[in-house]
């Protein structure tokens, strides 16, 4: 029998303590170099340059808190949050350590021989390599599709540049040794840094080595409308994966979990099922092969993970496309459970040809308490419904009167979700009754 989990939902206080627990971490390390006697001050730009590495240093090394997919912290604030808090904090942290060498030339241009290579090969060599993979880093995560980086390509590229700009960050300070100058402070400043890169390790190699015991079997492939598929999973010599609906799990179809292929897609199946289903468009250079896979073939899964979830109140999805997987999870438990609270899905799609799960929402609606509005950008001739893209005047026309007797959930394409959103919040909808699923994470 499917048993809810109790996970936390949003609140102010929640994210004001988890704020402040980030912050305290993020000044560790300057605290570490200021404790004990304290070598002569220098010019203010210096002492302002070596603040702003210490920082950005330290930001550096949190952003692996973020790879850690930390069950304790995504369930309490949403993986979209999550990975918007994890893009600032970054592009945050480049500024702050690109600062750091601009401020100390600015005070004194005798700092350039830290590049120097007539001065010391390998430190100029390793603080060029930092100072050139710093914006890379910057460049490649915001604008990978312009480059034609495929996923795999870039979360490899990504996890070696941080890596990299960590330890060369961590040995520049410890080799300078102005404030780090005894093992006081060196240790405590190196482990801090070391156990937030286990964190990094624990999600490439730990991880892995633990998701080797729980292997699944691909038992069908399903198509679906509008070029989606559905893989059936099924557990092989273990129980499976308790999940609540709604969720997302990363995937890798491989004999191996020790693979850069890991791929997040929500589960489409209610947990009250034997089997695991997924499903997803053929967009992308994964899903694209999926009409490829066969019955047999072997693949791992990790989580699960995701706020996105059943709650105790009445649903108002909004949902494009194959965004409506999360909300097919949970209409299908509600079934399973025997559940008719009210639920209205707005569902926005191209043409009423392409509109998946099609059949399987006009059965919901004489099973469960379902209303389903369809949104269709390019209507046939005859069609009676609603036309064009979900808007602010189709929300609000399909708004509930008590808005806050409802839990609201959003996913799709990302213009929908941004209008969806904005909308919702200008209607009134309390900000932790509003769930946002976003898969375009990079």
């Amino acid at each position: 029998m499917y048993k809810k989990t109790r996970i936390k939902p949003y609140s102010t206080v929640n994210g004001l303590r988890w704020l402040g627990v980030f912050l305290g971490m993020a000044l560790i390390p300057l605290l570490i170099a200021y404790l004990g006697p304290l070598p002569p001050p220098r010019s203010f730009l210096e002492e302002l340059g070596v603040a702003l590495g210490f920082i950005g240093l330290s930001l550096f090394g949190l952003q692996f808190l973020f790879s850690g997919r930390i069950h304790g912290v995504a369930p309490a604030f949403g993986v979209e949050n999550i990975v918007q808090f994890h893009k600032e904090i970054g592009i945050i942290a480049i500024v702050f350590s690109l600062f750091h060498p601009i401020c100390l030339l600015s005070a004194d241009w005798e700092y350039i021989r830290f590049f120097d290579p007539r001065v010391n090969l390998p430190r100029a060599i390793a603080l060029i390599a930092a100072a050139c993979g710093i914006p890379l880093l910057l460049i490649t995560s915001l604008w990978r599709l312009s480059f034609g980086l495929s996923y795999e390509v870039w979360r490899l590229m990504h996890g070696i540049l941080g890596f990299l700009i960590v330890f060369i960050g961590v040995v520049h300070s410890v080799q300078v040794g102005h404030y780090l100058n005894d093992l006081g402070r060196v240790v405590p400043f190196i482990a801090f840094f070391a156990g937030l890169t286990y964190l990094l390790a624990h999600t490439r190699i730990v991880r892995p080595y633990k998701n080797k015991r729980n292997p699944y079997t691909i038992r069908e492939v399903v198509p679906q409308r509008d070029d989606c598929y559905s893989l059936v999973l099924e557990p092989d010599g273990h129980q499976g994966m308790a999940f609540e609906p709604g969720q997302f799990t990363w995937i890798t179809i491989k004999s191996t979990p020790f693979s850069l292929q890991q791929h997040p897609f929500s589960f489409s199946s209610s947990p009250l099922q034997p089997y695991i289903t997924i499903t997803a468009k053929q967009l992308g250079d994964f899903t694209e092969k999926w009409d490829s896979l066969r019955s047999g073939q072997t693949a791992f899964l990790e989580g699960p993970f995701g706020s996105f979830t059943l709650k105790d109140r009445p649903c108002f999805f909004v949902a494009g496309g194959i965004g409506v997987t999360p909300a097919i999870s949970i209409l299908r438990t509600l079934k399973d459970m025997g559940d008719k609270r009210a639920c209205i899905l707005l569902y926005g799609n191209e043409t009423w040809k392409k509109v998946p799960f099609r059949e399987e929402l006009d059965q919901l609606k004489t099973e469960i308490g379902l209303t389903t509005v369809h949104i269709l950008e390019k209507p046939h001739s005859d069609w009676d419904g609603e036309e064009g893209l979900i808007n602010e005047d189709v929300i609000h026309r399909f708004l509930p009167e008590d808005r806050s007797k409802f839990d609201y959930y959003v996913c799709g394409p990302e213009p929908m979700m941004d209008v969806a959103e904005m909308t919702l919040r200008e209607a009134g909808v309390p900000w932790n009754q509003l769930y946002a699923e976003r898969f375009d994470l990079v």
